[in-house]
């Protein structure tokens, strides 16, 4: 196989041929049977200080390996995407936006790699597992939620201070306060199936969201773009967004939390 300048892409793999990925805190082995696949993971203990997709020893199966019969094509895709669930940021800072000012905040978020035969579209995928390990939550009341992934404290006001792992992607976040009422950020969540993740050098990206606040009672308006200053003049498309948007859409983002007094 030739060298390659970046891990994602297209492989052929001859028949009985061992790769294995790693980062974050997963390995993927990856076995090249006669009319398909055997994919096997785990979680390591220790997140991975490097991205890779390269050969290996073949692996002793222990049982729990997936068997894709997929026929006699030779292609593996192996790509990056963003979390299938939208993301929740829980700020333990205090963070306030006065009404008619704005702020940019910087959220990390880890990446999931996908494995794909034949050719990269939704019908060809046959695994896709998270780099690290997200915890469950729940966004909203408890009637009208909706379930989420928590990515914790991973914020910053400027990406220079973020300290990425090579894993993640930073998410650039600009909310404007166009209400009359101060908000107070407590928790905010990122429907990551409208963003696509780019790379700039040898950092991912997402679209720029852009949020418009309202008040406490109202929808934001939620905008995705590209921004020159941030991604460059020539960012690297690496995943187009699960759920595209085309122009400008209506969304929960906030929920602040009631303080119950007696």
């Amino acid at each position: 196989m030739e060298n390659k300048k970046s891990i994602w892409g297209k492989y052929e793999l001859k028949n009985g041929e061992n790769f294995q990925f790693e980062g974050g805190r997963t390995l993927v082995f990856v076995r090249r049977l006669t009319n398909g696949w055997m994919i096997s993971g785990k979680t390591q203990n220790e997140i991975s200080n490097q991205l890779a997709f390269e050969a290996c020893e073949p692996f002793q199966p222990t049982g729990d390996e997936a068997i894709f019969q997929t026929g006699r094509s030779e292609v593996l895709h192996v790509q990056p995407a963003l979390p299938l669930k939208p993301v929740v940021l829980r700020n333990n800072k205090t963070i306030n936006v006065s009404p008619k000012q704005s702020i940019k905040l910087y959220l990390a978020i880890p990446l999931n790699v996908q494995f794909y035969y034949s050719q990269a579209d939704e019908e060809h995928l046959m695994h896709e597992v998270s780099l690290d390990i997200l915890s469950d939550t729940w966004f909203g009341e408890s009637d009208n939620g909706e379930p989420a992934f928590s990515i914790g404290q991973r914020v910053s006001l400027s990406p220079e201070d973020l300290e990425l792992k090579k894993h993640e992607a930073f998410c650039p976040v600009k909310i404007n306060n166009n209400s009359n009422h101060l908000l107070e950020l407590q928790r905010l969540i990122i429907r990551v199936e409208n963003l696509s993740l780019y790379q700039t050098h040898n950092q991912f990206i997402t679209s720029r969201l852009s949020i418009d606040f309202k008040g406490p009672d109202q929808i934001s308006n939620l905008d995705f773009s590209t921004d020159k200053s941030i991604h460059g003049d020539h960012p690297v498309l690496l995943a187009k967004a699960r759920n595209p948007v085309t122009k400008t859409i209506l969304g929960k983002s906030f929920y602040f939390i009631k303080h119950l007094t007696q």
